[in-house]
Formats: C-alpha cells, sequence, structure tokens
C-alpha cells in the first residue's frame, strides 16, 4: 500500500467546489459544537446549500490545501484584501493546515500588492488569525436564519 503524499495547496479550480462543500458542512457539524448551539451550528452548516457560498468559491482567489487529491481544507480571498473564507477538514483539525493555507492567503496578498487584509473570525478560528498579526478590531452580531452569532473582526497589516 502506498503511503500518504504530503499535502500541497493548488488553486481552487470549479471541480473543487461540491467537495469543498461538503468539506464546509461537515466541518461546520462536527467542529462548530465546542463553541456554538445546536440552533447556531445547524444554521451555519445550511450556508454549504446557500448558492451565495458557491458563489464566492468560484468569484474570489481561492486556494485547496489536499492530500491525494483530497481536499483538506481551502480559502478564499477577494480583491479589495477580504480573506472570505478558510475552513479545515473535521478529519485534520489543528494539524497546522489552516497555518498553511493562511500563510498562502498572506503571500498571495502581497504579490496583489495588498496592504491589509480583513476577516471575520469563529470562536474556533481566532487564535489562528491572532498568531498570524491580525488584531481584533470589534465584535460583530449577525443573523442566519432567526439565529444570531458573534463573529469577530480582524485586521492585519502587511509587510
Amino acid at each position: 500500500m502506498p503511503s500518504p503524499s504530503s499535502p500541497r495547496i493548488v488553486p481552487l479550480e470549479e471541480a473543487h467546489i461540491p467537495r469543498l462543500l461538503d468539506l464546509f458542512e461537515q466541518s461546520v457539524r462536527r467542529l462548530g459544537p465546542a463553541h456554538y448551539s445546536p440552533e447556531q451550528v445547524e444554521q451555519w452548516a445550511r450556508g454549504a446549500h446557500h448558492p451565495g457560498l458557491a458563489s464566492q468559491l468560484r468569484e474570489h482567489h481561492g486556494w485547496v490545501i489536499e492530500q491525494d487529491d483530497v481536499p483538506l481544507g481551502f480559502a478564499t480571498l477577494s480583491d479589495d484584501g477580504h480573506l472570505s473564507l478558510l475552513y479545515v477538514s473535521a478529519d485534520h483539525p489543528r494539524q497546522g493546515l489552516g497555518t498553511l493555507l493562511l500563510e498562502r492567503v498572506l503571500a498571495a496578498a502581497s504579490q496583489m500588492g495588498l496592504g491589509s487584509l480583513t476577516t471575520e473570525a469563529s470562536a474556533f478560528s481566532l487564535a489562528l488569525f491572532l498568531r498570524h498579526g491580525f488584531l481584533l478590531t470589534g465584535l460583530e452580531t449577525v443573523e442566519r436564519g432567526g439565529v444570531q452569532f458573534i463573529r469577530h473582526r480582524l485586521h492585519c497589516r502587511l509587510p
């Protein structure tokens, strides 16, 4: 039996999207309960079926970290420097994959000539962003399907 290859980061392509939507939903359903109520997890997971999520994957710069052609996580960045999505498979949390994706986004942002990045982080991903130089600029409350969520608004100046 061949040993698994090392994870690699590739550009996000249309063919990735169905598997990334599944990854998003499973990540939220399996990892979300550590920080969110059952109602919040359910509404958040339903986002995988909202057409806006697939649109973000298509329209923004995106990267997928994969191993043996299986997606382990993904991230997206808009032209104006908004890191809109960063998710890692529920089968691979806290293994450094989020760090690899975030480092790729930061490098791409510099190559794009961006001076800063913004994002909204969940309670689950907040520490990752703070470790990479993002600063908390405030909290915001958003509503999804009648359920409220608090998100952490973050900003990062690029070198």
